[in-house]
């Protein structure tokens, strides 16, 4: 096995995690070695292939480049974080900073930071390729998500989908588009890459062939095939599970939803043991669209009696023609982005229109938008508890998918084994008790 070869020891971060020879991707432009720990895992039913290597060490950092440049790859995929619990996880192998450049002499390669827009859970990098030896130019996409803790699972499948939409989003896993695989790594090479490819590549199947059709136990397995140990804890095949379902839930293809551990936040600070939402503001926008002259409350002050009435009706809608008639506001990467319809009302619109004034006021939108956010707490919540016996269940379905994972890959790893054991050693002591019986007949056969 190349990986075992003294020569290349060296250039494997883990000694136990190392590419089988038939999926290794070798290198052609390195002067002193073929080798790098970098295995491409194909998968034929969706089109989609992926080359899965380990952290860059300091000494392959150039090596790593140059797999990025001889595959044509359109983005490389990080999943983990440089520095990890006070442990060196990866090299600080690309520019970081906008502007930044980084030179690579040895294989003639330049690498330059063109553009970096960071987020809450992951930064997206362009970076510029030049090869020096023959004057051309590439962009290369850098996903770093920098939310994923090692050996664990994040605590959502959400931010990991949104993660995965963005790279699809690219261009960069589509191998109809002419590109070439996209690079995949974690600090192994395994685990945290061996998730995102299970997850994209199932979704894949069950939006194009449909769910039923989809069995993440043997697409794991046949992924295995390519490169050992993919997806090395059961939190992270269950996080698998949990995406894929999510996902497919996300696209409109099932209806279930996936159980998560992760308490749910309110948005009260009470300490309160019952888990009940916060009230509902009271129904103020009601008085919006009452008469000037209406009593709208009575309240006891000292010692009279106050009344309150609309003093101020609202008579035209020509200052608020720009108010936006929805306001939305939605989270990608940690970041709020807001998405307004506005309504432009010309000059000529006329006072006796079906909406009145109070439609158009601004405190009448605010409030509502308030309310409605309420409301959704209060519904999202009511589902969940209405959801949790069929969650329960879903969960116990999950754990036994699990377990028969688990004992199908501890049996085909048994097996390997005693196929390895024969073959060391029952086979050799055959083949010479052959050879003996044979020159022991040879000679008694002289004499």
């Amino acid at each position: 096995m190349e990986a075992l070869k003294p020569e290349n020891k060296h250039l494997n971060r883990y000694r136990d995690v190392y590419p089988y020879d038939h999926s290794r991707v070798p290198l052609t432009s390195v002067p002193s070695t073929d080798y790098i720990n970098a295995s491409l895992v194909v998968a034929d039913k969706v089109s989609r292939s992926y080359i899965l290597t380990q952290g860059p060490l300091s000494g392959t950092t150039p090596h790593f480049w140059s797999l990025v440049w001889e595959q044509q790859s359109k983005a490389v995929i990080m999943l983990n974080r440089v520095m990890e619990k006070g442990t060196l996880k990866c090299d600080q192998y690309w520019p970081i900073s906008q502007g930044e450049i980084v030179t690579f002499e040895e294989i003639g390669l330049v690498v330059e930071n063109r553009e970096m827009t960071p987020g809450q859970h992951y930064n997206i990098s362009t970076l510029r390729l030049t090869n020096n030896n023959t004057n051309e130019s590439r962009d290369v996409l850098h996903f770093h998500y920098t939310t994923w803790p090692d050996f664990g699972v994040p605590t959502c499948p959400d931010t990991f989908l949104e993660f995965l939409g963005a790279v699809r989003e690219s261009g960069s896993l589509d191998r109809s588009s002419g590109v070439g695989p996209a690079l995949v790594h974690c600090s192994a090479g395994i685990g945290r890459s061996g998730t995102f490819i299970l997850v994209d590549t199932c979704l894949l199947e069950a939006e194009n062939s449909g769910p039923e059709e989809v069995c993440i136990k043997q697409r794991l397995l046949d992924m295995r095939t390519y490169r050992m140990g993919l997806i090395q804890t059961e939190d992270q095949l269950k996080f698998s599970y949990q995406s894929i379902i999510e996902g497919a839930r996300q696209l409109g293809l099932i209806n279930s939803v996936p159980t998560f551990d992760t308490p749910i936040v309110e948005a009260s600070d009470s300490s309160s043991e019952e888990d009940i939402p916060p009230p509902l503001p009271p129904p103020r926008t009601e008085s919006l669209k009452k008469t000037s002259e209406e009593i709208l409350e009575v309240v006891q002050l000292a010692d009279r009696m106050v009344v309150i009435t609309d003093s101020e009706p609202f008579t035209g809608t020509d200052q608020f023609n720009n108010i936006p008639n929805k306001l939305e506001a939605k989270l990608v990467n940690g970041n709020v982005v807001a998405e307004t319809d506005v309504g432009h009302t010309g000059s000529g619109h006329s006072s006796g229109s079906g909406n009145s004034s109070a439609e158009q006021s601004p405190n009448k939108c605010i409030l509502s938008t308030n309310k409605l956010e309420e409301r959704k707490r209060e519904m999202e919540f009511r589902r969940r508890k209405k959801e949790e016996p069929a969650k329960s269940e879903l969960n116990k379905t999950t754990e036994n998918k699990i377990k028969e994972v688990q004992a199908d890959i501890q049996t085909a790893e048994e097996w390997n084994a005693k196929k390895e054991y024969f073959r060391e050693t029952l086979f050799p002591f055959c083949v010479g008790l052959a050879m003996f019986v044979a020159g022991g007949y040879f000679y008694f056969r002289q004499r």
